[in-house]
């Protein structure tokens, strides 16, 4: 399959945006259920992806669309659940809300609810898969679209990120690539090396594209500082050959 996976106050903010709402449209086992009636239809993507099958992808990309159009562009936000929780749905929600709390900060629950992380729900998934088949097929408008709808429910699912740098590249769309890829640093504390890498040498690309060849060697190196691979250094020896050739 294809790999592309703050401040304290920045904190306090973004926890106040993702506050339980009384417009929710699924909450609590409202998700769970809706998660495993796609479970099937995802298990069948997935294993049309790797290896990639393009007849059985373009056979199962209406009735992903149709799943993923059902979802609502709105975050899967934390919430109390049973009256005696509160649901974290990502990892990043966790370590968010912990990080809070253990600093005595008001994170709009009560204070003797514990946190809980759920089980990861298949909405990401949908969107995964019917972006990265559009991609595939190159779609890549109708690939970036599903991305950001699952980065609505999802902001900080690594993999939707990934995705959408790749996605935003192959429309040479170099500057958002470049204010993406500076967000997600920012705002994502729970990246493993892995992707943080990948999230680098994306902006070492967007920086590629808008002429900026310095930035982007530094961004590579910086890149492979949080995870040493082979294409990162292709790309950099790549840059740096036609930096050291004269025009």
């Amino acid at each position: 399959m294809r790999a592309r996976g703050y401040a304290f106050t920045t904190l306090v903010f973004a926890l106040a945006a993702a506050a339980p709402s009384a417009i929710a449209q699924e909450t609590c086992d409202g998700y769970f259920t809706r998660s495993q009636t796609m479970g099937p239809l995802l298990t069948k993507a997935y294993a049309a992806m790797s290896p990639a099958n393009l007849e059985t992808l373009k056979q199962l990309l209406p009735e992903l669309d149709s799943a993923l159009t059902t979802l609502p562009a709105k975050e899967v936000a934390p919430e109390v659940c049973g009256g005696n929780h509160i649901n974290a749905y990502t990892p990043h929600q966790h370590a968010q809300l912990s990080f809070l709390r253990a600093r005595n900060v008001d994170i709009g629950f009560p204070t003797n609810l514990p946190i809980v992380k759920q089980p990861e729900l298949n909405h990401s998934g949908i969107a995964y898969a019917t972006g990265w088949i559009k991609y595939e097929l190159g779609d890549f408008a109708g690939a970036l679209a599903a991305f950001d709808k699952g980065l609505a429910m999802f902001p900080h699912n690594a993999d939707l990120q990934n995705e959408k740098l790749a996605t935003l590249v192959q429309l040479k769309r170099y500057a958002d690539v470049s204010a993406y890829s500076e967000k997600v640093l920012a705002d994502s504390y729970t990246l493993t090396d892995e992707n943080r890498a990948k999230v680098w040498q994306a902006r070492a690309v967007g920086m590629m594209g808008a002429k900026d060849n310095k930035g982007a060697d530094e961004a590579l190196t910086v890149a492979m500082r949080y995870a040493d691979r082979e294409e990162t250094r292709a790309l950099q020896k790549q840059l740096r050959d036609s930096m050291s050739t004269p025009n």
